[in-house]
């Protein structure tokens, strides 16, 4: 089965190169968390001294307080005040998502799809990968993916709320 979803994300990223048509997917409500995290957990240490700093944005102003945003398989995670300061570590991609009060980071390192739960509005990612590491893919209900990101070092925002997972680097 993962063989197959690895092969329907890569026709499907082949179509959106071919076509410059990014494929799209409904916006469903999610199922409620399945792994427990708690917003500042410590962020992974840098593999070595390339990571990049990034200044948090300012909080969402049409965001109230929602449902903790989480992972799985789960990661290492930082809450991080808007105007604060974190550091993406080299060899990481970096999410962000509103949690109510902060912004919650989430250090991808791992080259698998990463199931996400209640990450909802505008966020931000930041892509420290490896210069050999595949683009990252944010993927729909379907596996489907709704955008391609960069190549790293590169950034951005995103709306998460017609992403189901993320995959860094498949």
């Amino acid at each position: 089965m993962k063989r197959f979803a690895s092969a329907l994300i890569v026709a499907a990223a082949l179509v959106v190169a071919a076509t410059g048509v990014p494929a799209t997917a409904s916006a469903a409500s999610r199922p409620a968390s399945v792994i427990a995290e708690s917003v500042g957990t410590a962020a992974p240490p840098s593999r070595d001294a390339g990571g990049i700093l990034v200044t948090a944005p300012p909080a969402p102003s049409d965001m109230g307080v929602a449902a903790t945003p989480t992972i799985s398989p789960s990661v290492s995670t930082l809450g991080v005040a808007p105007g604060d300061t974190y550091t993406c570590p080299y060899g990481y991609f970096c999410a962000q998502v509103w949690a109510g009060f902060v912004w919650k980071v989430f250090f991808l390192y791992d080259c698998q799809i990463y199931d996400l739960y209640n990450w909802t509005g505008t966020g931000y990612w930041r892509n420290n990968q490896t210069s050999s590491a595949p683009n990252p893919y944010l993927l729909g209900s379907s596996g489907i993916p709704v955008r391609v990101l960069a190549t790293s070092p590169s950034s951005g925002s995103a709306d998460w709320d017609p992403v189901y997972s993320i995959s860094p680097c498949y």
